[in-house]
């Protein structure tokens, strides 16, 4: 008999931890995240990320009892979001630094 057992919308999944865990061997290997906790309770389950050379985290990725993701970061007084969405790369997808945009330059003939 096989039984099963419900995953708990709050918490990350076994497929959000491997690509989690690609991003941050990766931030690690190149020295931009100095170290990483992982929090959960019943609302939320939340990973904490702390840059070199700073006591307090700075990032932190969360999924909460909707199953929805966030990233925000803390500037040293609060937490500000700035990446939201229903799955886990709407916020890991992109965290690399956008390039500056450049000016497209056209001759007047």
């Amino acid at each position: 008999m096989c039984v099963i057992l419900p995953f708990a919308r709050q918490r990350f999944t076994p497929m959000d931890l491997v690509a989690w865990t690609a991003i941050l061997s990766d931030r690690r290997r190149r020295g931009l995240w100095q170290r990483t906790e992982r929090f959960s309770n019943r609302e939320r389950d939340w990973i904490l990320v702390w840059l070199p050379s700073l006591a307090e985290p700075s990032l932190r990725l969360e999924r909460d009892s909707q199953g929805v993701y966030r990233l925000s970061y803390f500037d040293g007084q609060a937490w500000f979001q700035f990446r939201q969405g229903p799955d886990i790369l709407d916020c890991l997808a992109q965290m690399e630094p956008t390039p500056p945009l450049t000016a497209i330059v056209r001759k007047v003939e």
